[in-house]
């Protein structure tokens, strides 16, 4: 059976030499297509996005698709400065940069000579002509619909897994021009949300919101992670670049943007905890978001942009505590690494339900003072990494990439052969 999946932002996570942001739906994408890979009788392709054709065309028993894009950065870069809107002129000024002067013509162009190539839609001849059995994409977003729309054109099933619980925002019920926070039209997250044919979720919770909110049915995968592989690389030491000098921190991994991973918040409590060390590692996401965080930090925060994969379990193995001031999430990767490294989890606002079932940490119900508090608490009594404690058990048991691969391949296998 060949299946294909899509993650048009992966390419980073498979190659560590290539540039750019690393997020938790491309740190599941490329574990899920590495462990269904290693499932007999399976041919996994996995779709990613590039300006350039990539060095890698085949990486752990996956073939590497690439829709090469030239000008995906400018694009990329566009969006920090404009975002779509509903109504005249559908689009609003976020932030001024004097490079829109020459982008703007140059991207127009592009748009005019390659028409309505990324239209919600329609589908894409590149992806039919993969000839999958099965097609997966990640996240209620425009570039869904295209992968939905290219599969039926097949004849094709076509999976949905959910990426956050802002796949579900409320905007998508009724559908119309409006737009969640990342510009996905609600009539194109609505059209994904009703048409995949099976849809593949992260918690239970998300699988009652499908049904009570959105009438459908959907299968609950937990996320994975590779113990093994996690574990091996725990004994390696970090590079001097990766922690910035510190022995010993709490670490703080997301987008530099300011409605659900908030970076913001993590320089509020850094304020309210003088005497801790902070490490944030700040994926690039909006350009004046992180501009912003970095002029602001305190000195008892330091800030690196990016972590080769390879190297992060080396610098959890550091921390302290881990901390996550999101808004909304589905299932953080990170706490998973976290829990396998024995390094407790301090979250403001989400995880309370693995939090709590794992053992793994404890959530403060959006009370930033609460916080601050028990992180000095945590600091000050410096324990040591503990990773045989209940939350790493927990994770090997209920979270291991063979045990969830093995449960993913029968769910397409299902859908293979519902849709013959």
């Amino acid at each position: 059976m060949r299946i294909c999946l899509t993650a048009l932002n992966a390419y980073p996570v498979v190659d560590p030499l290539a540039d750019g942001p690393i997020g938790g739906v491309e740190t599941r994408a490329w574990l899920l297509a590495r462990g269904l890979a290693a499932q007999p009788d399976l041919a996994v392709q996995l779709v990613v996005r590039h300006p350039r054709l990539p060095r890698l065309t085949s990486c752990q028993g996956v073939e590497i698709v690439p829709l090469v894009d030239p000008l995906f950065p400018l694009w990329q870069a566009l969006g920090t400065c404009v975002e779509r809107t509903a109504g005249f002129p559908g689009l609003r000024l976020r932030r001024w940069d004097w490079r829109l002067l020459w982008w703007l013509p140059r991207l127009a162009v592009d748009r005019l000579i390659r028409g309505r190539v990324y239209a919600s839609d329609l589908p894409d001849p590149r992806l039919i002509r993969l000839q999958a059995d099965v097609y997966g994409t990640f996240g209620v977003q425009t570039h869904s619909a295209v992968v939905i729309r290219s599969a039926h054109a097949a004849g094709r099933p076509a999976v949905l897994f959910l990426g956050s619980d802002g796949d579900l925002d409320p905007i998508f019920e009724t559908g119309g021009a409006a737009r969640d926070p990342y510009g996905t039209r609600a009539d194109v997250g609505r059209f994904i949300l009703q048409t995949a044919d099976l849809i593949i979720v992260q918690t239970e919770d998300q699988q009652r919101q499908l049904r009570d909110r959105f009438g459908r049915t959907a299968e609950v995968l937990p996320n994975p992670i590779d113990v093994q592989e996690w574990e091996t690389a725990l004994r390696e030491s970090p590079e001097a670049h990766a922690t910035l000098g510190l022995e010993r921190y709490v670490l703080w991994v997301g987008r530099a943007e300011s409605v659900h991973k908030r970076p913001q918040v993590c320089l509020e409590v850094a304020r309210q905890c003088p005497d801790v060390a902070f490490l944030m590692i700040l994926n690039p996401r909006d350009a004046g978001v992180e501009a912003e965080i970095r002029r602001r930090a305190p000195a008892n925060v330091r800030i690196v942009e990016r972590i080769p994969v390879p190297q992060m379990p080396a610098v959890f193995r550091r921390a302290a505590l881990l901390l996550n001031t999101s808004r909304l999430e589905g299932f953080p990767n990170v706490f998973l690494q976290a829990a396998l490294s024995g390094v407790p989890i301090a979250s403001l606002e989400v995880g309370e339900e693995f939090l709590r079932a794992a053992g793994a940490g404890e959530c403060f119900h959006g009370d930033v003072d609460a916080l601050s508090w028990a992180i000095k608490q945590w600091w000050s009594r410096r324990p040591s990494p503990a990773v045989d404690s209940p939350a790493a058990c927990y994770v090997r048991e209920r979270h291991g990439l063979a045990q969830q691969a093995a449960r993913l391949t029968s769910l397409l296998r299902g859908a293979s052969v519902r849709s013959g």
